[in-house]
């Protein structure tokens, strides 16, 4: 199996964060320390404790990067397995106390899971449907498949356009990199998420790969583009300033929501 990895997707396990919420079942409901993933970490973990079975559920993160939601969810009392296709994600894992292995989703075995979580991974893995069998694979009979991804495909040109505006305004200000130049909007944004003439997982190929596989398949639209433009930058203020001009901008249709949640079940045997 092969990874997008076009660039540095913001990643809600990354740091932990100062913003208070509701945590994991058995976690304290505020979320320590500070920068802006971490904030977006709360908010990424508020809504597993929602969809996740209780401890000791046995989970999968696939997907683990750093291994931030691997701890958070043996603190929480879950049995995890942690993998990842990239050896420096595993060896930053490893470095934080998560024992997690080098392996492509595709490839690896193990006991079933009663739930297969991946945060901001699936979209990398290619051959997309070979993932998603082996997560479906991985699966007790009445398991539960939980994705939080982001769908590329899904900006339109107005969204498009406005995410590159605001790049530019934050990089001025040194809060981001400056954004890749080069051709228009459009054509940039195709670049962005295309690695070695391969495209990164579009968001309704993802979730057709998921319900051909499993059922009581739940999808839910939501932002996504300021944790996008941050990737873990800038201060939890920044952050919720942009969540808030972005949540804004969906509710007038204005812009395109390029984020999704999504639940899954393996049938019942």
């Amino acid at each position: 199996m092969t990874g997008c990895k076009s660039s540095r997707y913001a990643d809600p396990r990354t740091t932990r964060g100062n913003a208070a919420a509701d945590g994991l079942p058995g976690q304290a409901a505020a979320c320590p320390g500070s920068g802006a993933s971490g904030a977006s970490a709360c908010a990424a973990f508020t809504w597993l404790a929602g969809v996740l079975p209780s401890p000791p559920a046995r989970i999968l993160d696939a997907g683990c990067g750093d291994g931030e939601l691997s701890v958070r969810l043996s603190d929480a009392g879950y049995d995890v397995a942690s993998i990842d296709a990239d050896p420096a994600a595993v060896a930053a894992a490893r470095s934080a106390g998560v024992p997690a292995v080098l392996a492509d989703l595709a490839g690896y075995d193990d006991e079933p899971f009663d739930a297969v979580v991946m945060l901001l991974s699936l979209h990398h893995m290619h051959p997309l449907r070979a993932a998603v069998d082996r997560a479906a694979r991985l699966l007790r009979p009445g398991g539960t498949l939980i994705l939080d991804e982001y769908a590329w495909d899904w900006a339109d040109a107005a969204t498009i356009t406005w995410y590159y505006d605001t790049a530019a305004i934050l990089a001025v200000t040194g809060v981001i990199d400056p954004p890749d130049g080069g051709d228009g909007p459009r054509a940039r944004w195709r670049s962005r998420h295309t690695v070695a003439g391969a495209m990164c997982n579009g968001g309704d190929a993802m979730i057709a790969a998921v319900s051909g596989r499993l059922a009581d398949v739940s999808v839910r639209r939501v932002p996504y583009l300021a944790r996008h433009l941050l990737a873990g930058r800038g201060s939890p203020e920044i952050l919720a300033e942009l969540c808030r001009i972005e949540r804004e901008h969906l509710a007038a249709g204005t812009l395109s929501a390029t984020g999704f949640r999504l639940t899954a079940r393996k049938h019942a045997a």
